[in-house]
Parts: structure tokens; C-alpha cells; sequence
């Protein structure tokens, strides 16, 4: 399978086998590979207490290397074994495991933090309650969940190209029940796609609910 298939969609956005796409494609060439933790990231764990992270969809694996290096106790979950296995050649300080945020393994409040750079918007529709569900179940009291997602304001990319893309109203409208949406700001999907495509980042806490 070449880079092409995953930028490349079907009007329902069908999204390839992932195991399969870590096995033919080499993780440095993928359209959301980037070696440096996230700049929006870099901004953001200055202020935090150190705890028990989750980099979900972990891919190639550099986010959560570079959040170890932070002092965090990072753990890197995706659903292909292939990107799991290649992400554990990179480093002995990140748990690598294979897991399904669908029907996750984590067990209830796991994690201080989770990253996703990648997951949510890959998913349809009917399957983002699942993912909701799931998140507000291994985020600890008060766990932060950061997020990016490809942008409606990406405008060189057709309406079929890419992951799905957001409004932050759209965003909002998922999360601000189960959150406290701490920021929503426009940003940019660090990569290798040139330019980099727009994109939105937030950071949200979950509501402690009597």
C-alpha cells in the first residue's frame, strides 16, 4: 500500500487496515510522523505534575519517547501489533501495548493524561460515543485529555482526503458534558505533509460529576 491510500479517501472515508499499513510503509514517511513531541504539547506539560500518561494511537511511537523524556510514566497504546512491535525497537522507558480504544483493556482510571493526536478523527461517527465512553472510564479524577484534529479550515486538502475534520463547535458539542474545556485554539498538524495542514488543539478536563 502506498502513502496515497491514506490520504486518498472513499466518500465514507474508509481508512485502511492499520496493521497492514505499518507493515508496508515506512512510519517516517507517514503524514502525521513527527520525531519532536508536538509543539502544542511543549507548551502545555511546563504546567503539569508529573503522572501516568497515555499516548493514544501511538503510531511511531515518538510522542510517548519524547513524554518519557519528560519524566512522565508513559504508556503508548495502538491496534496495530506491527506499530507496537516496531515503537518497542525505539525505547525501553515507554510500556508499548497493543489495545483498542473501542474496547479498551485499560483498566478505570488509569491515567493522569492522555494524548490523541490521530485517533478521534479517524473514527465514524457512530463510534465516537464508544470512544467518549471509554476515555471518561480510564481518565483518572480530573485527567486531562489533549487533542488534535484535522480542521474544516484546512482548505488544500478535498473534502475526501485526509481524516475527518472538525469546527470547534463540533468538538465542543462532543465533549463539553463529560469536560471542562480548558482551551481550543487553531493550530497545525506537525508532519510531513508540506504545508501543514490546519488543524485544532484542546485541552480538556474531565468533570467530576456528584
Amino acid at each position: 500500500m502506498k502513502i496515497g491510500a491514506i490520504m486518498t479517501l472513499h466518500n465514507k472515508k474508509e481508512f485502511p487496515d492499520w496493521d497492514v499499513f505499518y507493515q508496508q510503509n515506512k512510519v517516517e514517511t507517514m503524514p502525521w510522523y513527527e520525531k519532536n513531541l508536538d509543539l502544542d504539547m511543549v507548551d502545555e506539560i511546563q504546567f503539569l505534575e508529573k503522572g501516568e500518561f497515555l499516548d493514544l494511537g501511538t503510531g511511531p511511537g515518538t510522542q510517548a519517547i519524547e513524554l518519557a523524556k519528560k519524566g512522565f510514566k508513559v504508556t503508548g497504546s495502538d491496534i496495530s501489533p506491527s506499530a507496537i512491535e516496531n515503537a518497542k525497537l525505539l525505547s525501553s522507558n515507554v510500556n508499548f501495548v497493543i489495545d483498542n480504544i473501542l474496547n479498551s483493556k485499560f483498566e478505570t482510571e488509569s491515567f493522569d493524561y492522555i494524548l490523541d493526536r490521530g485517533c478521534f478523527h479517524v473514527l465514524s461517527v457512530d463510534d465516537r460515543i464508544t470512544y467518549l465512553s471509554q476515555i471518561k472510564r480510564i481518565l483518572k479524577k480530573e485527567g486531562i485529555i489533549f487533542l488534535k484534529c484535522m480542521s474544516k479550515n484546512e482548505k488544500n486538502l478535498s473534502d475526501y482526503q485526509g481524516p475527518h475534520r472538525f469546527h470547534k463547535e463540533e468538538l465542543m458539542n462532543y465533549f463539553e458534558m463529560d469536560f471542562d474545556i480548558k482551551k481550543s485554539k487553531d493550530s497545525v498538524y506537525y508532519g510531513t505533509l508540506k504545508p501543514l495542514p490546519k488543524a485544532l488543539f484542546f485541552v480538556m478536563k474531565k468533570l467530576v460529576k456528584l
